[in-house]
């Protein structure tokens, strides 16, 4: 099996060039939200040379993970930035362990100091907001057209922190999914996958029923109508996605709204846990 899988990974300073990495061992955790707290990711790489691991392992580098088999061609399933990487020795190999964090550094680097005047446009101040993350987007159009921010605003701080109070005034939020911005509303996918999964077609478990009401501040309030599953690696499962499941027990389009991508190029297959919400 091991040779039927190939993951790669690219890491050095961001706009320059970076190091190349595979035929090693490589394997990868990535935890997908639709939050907007930046996704995480840990990839571990199989003896490294150490000159190689200290010029990766820089906070700020930039990394690009992809993983696919074969038969297919390897896509990227993580941008993102190095938040710090350690190397350690188990038996006989020495490990070089690296966290990622995706749009980090542009999260962090958002600075913003505005003022805006009474009944301004709410998408100018979340295209600004947008503009200082330096990250590209999808879904501006759910903000309504006349829609006015009511009152005037100043803000100073993240621009991250100003998009999302922004947002909330419209029932809306954002995630930031491989270093994309996507604005969503609840009850709505950011975009279809056009994926049909059925144990034929990579859905690997039956999808179970999951009652979860932790988020919910209603008592009275019917949970969410979600469900959890696994499946083969599709690196457009990220949350905010649609996708039909086909399976003996329900058929229907979800949302995906957690993504767990796991797996390596040696022992463990590649899957997806999945969290997902029924549509309509």
């Amino acid at each position: 099996m091991a040779f039927m899988r190939q993951v790669e990974v690219i890491i050095g300073p961001k706009g320059g060039e970076g190091v190349k990495i595979n035929g090693l061992k490589i394997s990868f955790d990535i935890e997908k939200t639709d939050k907007p707290e930046t996704n995480s990711a840990r990839i571990e790489i199989f003896n490294l040379s150490k000159e190689t691991h200290d010029k990766i392992c820089v906070a700020g580098n930039h990394c690009t993970l992809k993983a696919g088999y074969l038969d297919e061609a390897i896509a990227a399933i993580l941008f993102g930035d190095v938040v710090k990487g350690i190397r350690k020795k188990a038996d006989t190999d020495y490990i070089t362990e690296i966290e990622v964090k995706d749009g980090r550094v542009s999260v962090m680097a958002g600075q913003v100091s505005v003022s805006y005047a009474r009944d301004t446009d709410a998408l100018t101040i979340v295209q600004d907001m947008i503009d200082a993350l330096g990250l590209p987007s999808k879904g501006t159009e759910l903000i309504p057209a006349d829609a006015k921010y009511p009152g005037a605003f100043a803000g100073i701080g993240q621009a991250a922190d100003i998009l999302r109070e922004v947002l909330n005034k419209y029932e809306l939020r954002y995630t930031i999914q491989n270093e994309m911005v996507y604005i969503l509303k609840d009850d709505e996918a950011s975009e279809s996958t056009g994926l049909r999964l059925s144990p034929e077609t990579g859905l690997l478990t039956m999808p179970q029923p999951v009652s979860d009401k932790t988020q919910e501040t209603d008592t009275t309030a019917e949970a969410p109508n979600k469900w959890e599953f696994r499946t083969m690696l599709f690196p457009q499962l990220i949350p905010g996605a649609a996708c039909k499941v086909e399976s003996s027990n329900i058929t229907t389009e979800m949302k995906v709204t957690r993504a767990k991508f796991r797996g390596d190029n040696w022992i463990s297959d590649f899957s997806i846990d999945i969290e997902a919400e029924v549509l309509g």
